[in-house]
């Protein structure tokens, strides 16, 4: 038996309600892993000059402080790891290491003011829509818009900074779009 045909019989025994939101998935996780992502991620990165690590890092940190151990924790990282991405963050100036506020033995990670701003760079650059949503209508644009940020409600996890927000379409629809440059 072929993956192919070995994949139509495990989902005929799937509720259709289910195999549609499977194939939704589906199609964001190739949206995330294909097509203009790795490479739109790997020119931020370049233009910021940080890792993908540190970027995520620096995206979960948007939140506001929080301890190491938190960090270690959500990232599933080995925490040796996660303090060499803080090192680059502190190195970079965009980070640093506090005392928590209320255990003296752990360190809080929180972003500096070029932090801050860094940031805000970060999500102008990550905002820019891939070619392929042009192939959507304004209104399948809008649509589509409404129905993932009823998706995004439902995840927690997802940082402030990578929360889409609702739009106001009759706003200017002509300002231009952030450039990337490369380095």
């Amino acid at each position: 038996m072929t993956s192919q045909h070995a994949a139509v019989v495990a989902s005929s025994a799937v509720p259709a309600s289910t195999q549609v939101a499977r194939e939704a998935w589906r199609a964001m996780l190739a949206m995330t892993f294909s097509g203009e992502a790795p490479s739109r991620m790997s020119l931020v990165c370049q233009e910021l000059d940080l890792t993908p690590a540190a970027l995520k890092l620096l995206l979960v940190l948007s939140n506001g402080p929080r301890p190491m151990r938190a960090l270690v924790e959500s990232f599933r990282h080995d925490p040796s790891y996660l303090t060499s991405v803080v090192d680059l963050l502190e190195r970079r100036g965009v980070a640093r290491r506090e005392p928590h506020p209320t255990d003296r033995r752990a360190k809080t990670v929180t972003l500096t003011d070029e932090g801050q701003h860094v940031l805000a760079r970060a999500q102008e650059l990550l905002s820019v829509p891939p070619a392929s949503l042009q192939r959507l209508s304004p209104d399948e644009q809008s649509q589509l818009l409404h129905l993932l940020l009823r998706v995004v409600d439902g995840e927690p996890g997802i940082p402030q900074a990578l929360r889409p927000h609702p739009v106001d379409v009759e706003a200017d629809a002509d300002a231009d779009p952030p450039v990337l440059t490369q380095r």
